[in-house]
């Protein structure tokens, strides 16, 4: 027998009422779908605190941190990947204009100390702020794709199919990405050493 449409129990506003109680056991069937494996090892724990209230409130992820802004790109988050990867060296170039033209040797010199100094607070407060809103904004990209996921009508078992390939990570894009970005800091760290 089929499974029934996930969407036939809603509420007066069309809300699937799963989504309107995020603490019933199907949203977060739902949540483990969307965040993949490391659900039940990791996550359960973590975003336990969004389920009960959702509104912001700072909690620690560690690999955003140490991985940002990479991890957001392992966990599909595009636009804040590209908001994490951008915005530093950005606001880096506004704050030391000099800072992305000095070179291994430039930054040994005394002069550059200042500037070695803002490098280096930008991007502790860059992974900061990554590590302490990365929870809070993959919980808002997994209850959104839940709900608009909710509102298709198909069976429960496609609906979590259907979150698991929204959700989850994109491994091999994140490797091959850092993989790339590595090779091109390697070799222009070899063309600033190596004599011309």
């Amino acid at each position: 027998m089929p499974d029934a449409p996930n969407n036939s129990s809603s509420a007066p506003n069309g809300a699937p009422t799963a989504m309107r109680a995020p603490g019933s056991s199907e949203f977060e069937e739902r949540l483990g779908a969307f965040i993949g494996p490391r659900w039940d090892r990791s996550y359960r724990k973590k975003l336990a605190v969004f389920v009960e209230d959702p509104s912001f409130m700072p909690t620690w992820n560690w690999s955003a941190f140490l991985a940002m802004p990479f991890w957001f790109l392992y966990r599909k988050m595009y636009l804040w990947f590209a908001a994490f990867f951008f915005i530093p060296g950005a606001l880096l170039d506004w704050l030391v204009p000099s800072a992305t033209a000095l070179t291994p040797d430039d930054m040994a010199k005394p002069e550059n100390q200042q500037a070695l100094l803002m490098i280096l607070a930008v991007q502790i407060s860059a992974r900061i702020a990554a590590g302490g809103v990365a929870n809070w904004l993959l919980f808002r990209r997994a209850r959104t794709a839940i709900r608009v996921v909710g509102l298709q009508p198909m069976s429960a078992s496609d609906s979590l199919q259907l979150l698991r390939r929204v959700g989850g990570t994109s491994g091999m894009l994140t490797y091959v990405l850092v993989g790339v970005i590595v090779a091109l800091g390697v070799a222009s760290v070899m063309g600033a050493i190596v004599p011309r």
